[in-house]
């Protein structure tokens, strides 16, 4: 999509959200099902995903790892957003490519260390974005990116979390997990 066209579309969306704050309102959701082992069959409203461990943490590797995913998805949608903040800031962006380094400890999430985080304890992203336009500028796009990216803000603590849990009882003979 041309520079021009995207940011005439953000600028409408933007316009219309402005005048209209409920149609920003919006759901998403996905449903999992964990069948036999460790694969998930994930669905949205029109794509499924499979999601699996590789052999070495239980999985059979038939899909790509959760965390996999969500890297992919932070640095695909931060990918997107220098493009499309760079639509609407006026600063034509050629190409971005984002490597993501996530350190972790596993003694966290194997509960062997009460003091270690289960998840990422630091995430790091090198951006290389190409642009004929001055640095200052591309500096700008990436900065706003960064500041309203929803998919950096998701990894914020301060994001209220709700779990619901609903127990279905079966009796041993139904199994169907080994």
């Amino acid at each position: 999509m041309k520079i021009a066209l995207l940011k005439a579309l953000f600028e409408r969306k933007a316009r219309a959200i402005a005048r209209r704050p409920a149609f920003a309102r919006s759901v998403g959701q996905a449903r999992i099902h964990l069948g036999n082992g460790l694969a998930c069959d994930v669905e949205h409203e029109d794509r499924k995903l499979l999601v699996d461990q590789p052999a070495s943490e239980g999985g059979g590797g038939a899909g790509p790892p959760p965390d996999d995913l969500m890297r992919a998805s932070i640095g695909a949608s931060l990918a997107m957003g220098y493009r499309l903040w760079g639509a609407r800031l006026g600063v034509a962006i050629d190409a971005v490519d984002v490597e993501m380094t996530c350190e972790y400890d596993l003694r966290g999430q194997l509960g062997v260390a009460d003091d270690v985080t289960a998840g990422w304890q630091s995430v790091r992203f090198d951006v290389t974005i190409a642009s004929a336009a001055p640095e200052e500028d591309v500096r700008h796009v990436v900065d706003r990116a960064n500041r309203l990216s929803p998919m950096l803000a998701n990894l914020a603590l301060g994001v209220r979390r709700v779990h619901r849990l609903s127990i279905v009882r079966v009796r041993a003979t139904e199994r169907t997990v080994p």
